[in-house]
């Protein structure tokens, strides 16, 4: 059987699938009927999904589309009963064609409690940053942090730097916001709010990170002006080349992150036919915001665009509408991570009292910085250090975020000695051989489950079951996200979720047949039922 060297073989080239798999500690399940979720990538017919899947990067790994491929291998007869409640989403008229996929087995014993054709290939979506986040944990270990230093490359002397300070990233993807300084990388999601890196989708509720999204700056440039510097004569560069720049689904996936890279921007609704106003943050003097947002009656939907001036990418218009007593955040996604670094740096070294010669709304000087690794030990004046690995972990676990999975990808490739990020899949598959998963049956395109990243619902429950055997696996599991009401009440355990059918689908869930639960977790469109001896899920 022909495969490459990721895994891809004629065998996942039949498989055909168009949703998301469920992945917890010991057990999957995919729906193959359309679904709806601003947090995963799913497709709802063949065609869409081969669509969503032609990309440069699947290209690269020889990687091709299961959704064109047509039906999976014959399974055997379904094993178990499912709850009432999962059957009869299942049984709606809108599923009619779909194709169900879930694999139940008990943690413990490797018991096969419910199934139905488990060994099909389905779309990993977000689920394959399990693979990702594990990898990172195992490899990197979960208790590692970053460093990002600040070097001069000329000596100081009376305060005064004659030449450049550089700031050497690191791939820290808090840079000391999100509450990083308490070893925290805390995020917005909650019950009725969703996290800005997904302040784009157009969804009502996106609000900002927690924290100063400038306190690891500020950090930085206090302790530059601690250590005796008052002027710097020369510019300020952000060095990069950690890894290449890596084009994810999402954007660009730099070594420096300030914000996530994000300019938030708040529209307000004024009075109806007046423009709205507009507010960004963080303050900065890298961008300008103009509103060109009308105030409709308050039953319009909200309808935003953002957009730069090809002519002057530091001027930003907003357009569209927004309803009479509404606010909205949407964002800016930064083109230029080091140039934005690098201006936001100079701000907060002008707020610590340094006075800096070069602009700072400027382009970063790539070209300036000293040979890869050149820098003196004694020429450092700063060093900011990351939460541990395990908190960034978390947070792309809990809020499926994409460019941090992505982040974590381009790390491996970097522990490896690659500067390319996809370098990073040849470590993960690493670790999938070493869970003894089948090679064929996993299929990854990066680190965040692109399309057409696929596998079976059986497989990725052995990675999840492996993960427990794991000195780190206790740390994956505490990261999966939770979105839960529990009630203990009575015989049953009554269990409250969304985002089964659709992100706007609440339905409840009932059953008597474990007597403990210690997590439940929702991601996307995915359901995670993790208990204290067996574990199930359905979606």
């Amino acid at each position: 059987m022909r495969t490459n060297g990721y895994g891809r073989s004629e065998r996942a080239r039949r498989a055909g699938v168009v949703v998301a798999t469920v992945a917890s500690l010991a057990v999957l399940s995919a729906c193959t009927a359309s679904s709806d979720s601003a947090t995963s990538t799913t497709a709802a017919s063949p065609a869409a999904a081969s669509s969503a899947g032609s990309s440069s990067a699947a290209a690269s790994s020889g990687a091709v589309d299961p959704a064109a491929a047509g039906v999976g291998p014959t399974s055997a007869a379904p094993i178990g009963v499912l709850p009432a409640a999962a059957q009869a989403i299942m049984d709606k008229p809108a599923y009619k064609t779909a194709r169900w996929n879930y694999y139940v087995a008990d943690a413990e014993t490797g018991e096969v409690l419910m199934a139905n054709r488990p060994d099909e290939m389905v779309l990993t979506a977000s689920t394959a940053k399990n693979f990702t986040v594990g990898s990172a944990y195992a490899v990197l270990g979960p208790d590692t942090t970053l460093t990002t230093p600040v070097y001069v490359t000329t000596p100081a002397a009376g305060g005064v730097v004659a030449g450049d300070l550089v700031l050497v990233a690191s791939g820290d993807l808090a840079m000391g916001g999100r509450n990083a300084a308490q070893g925290k990388f805390d995020n917005a999601f909650t019950a009725t709010t969703i996290d800005h890196v997904y302040g784009d989708v157009g969804a009502p509720n996106a609000a900002v990170a927690p924290g100063n999204p400038l306190a690891g700056l500020d950090d930085l440039a206090a302790q530059v002006a601690a250590s005796g510097i008052t002027q710097v004569d020369g510019d300020v560069t952000i060095d990069t080349r950690l890894w290449e720049t890596y084009v994810g689904q999402e954007g660009l996936v730099p070594s420096i992150f300030v914000n996530d890279n994000l300019l938030d921007i708040t529209v307000t609704a004024t009075s109806v036919g007046q423009p709205a106003t507009v507010a960004s943050s963080p303050q900065t003097a890298a961008f300008t915001v103009t509103s060109d947002v009308t105030t409709t009656d308050a039953e319009t939907p909200v309808e935003l665009k953002v957009v730069a001036d090809p002519d002057n990418p530091t001027a930003i218009t907003v357009s569209g509408t927004i309803g009479a007593g509404k606010s909205q955040l949407t964002v800016y996604r930064i083109p230029d991570a080091a140039s934005w670094a690098r201006t936001l740096f100079i701000e907060a070294l002008t707020r610590a009292g340094v006075t800096v010669a070069a602009p700072a709304v400027a382009l970063n000087n790539k070209a300036a910085l000293p040979a890869v690794g050149s820098y003196p030990a004694d020429q450092q004046v700063a060093s900011l250090t990351s939460p541990p690995l395990n908190a960034m972990g978390g947070m792309i676990l809990e809020t499926s975020y994409n460019t941090g999975a992505n982040a974590m990808l381009c790390l491996l490739a970097v522990n490896a000695g690659s500067t390319k990020c996809e370098d990073g899949l040849k470590v993960i598959r690493g670790q999938i051989d070493k869970a003894g998963l089948e090679t064929e049956a996993v299929v990854l395109v990066d680190g965040q489950g692109k399309d057409p990243a696929s596998v079976t619902p059986r497989q990725i429950s052995n990675w999840m079951a492996w993960t427990r055997t794991q000195p780190w696996g206790d740390v994956l599991t505490a990261g999966l996200p939770t979105n839960l009401t529990c009630h203990t009440g009575g015989p049953a355990l009554r269990f409250d979720f969304s985002k089964l059918e659709s992100v706007r689908a609440q339905q409840q869930f009932e059953t008597d047949r474990f007597s403990e639960l210690s997590r439940i977790s929702v991601a996307g469109v995915r359901l995670l039922l993790i208990r204290k001896e067996r574990l199930w899920a359905i979606a």
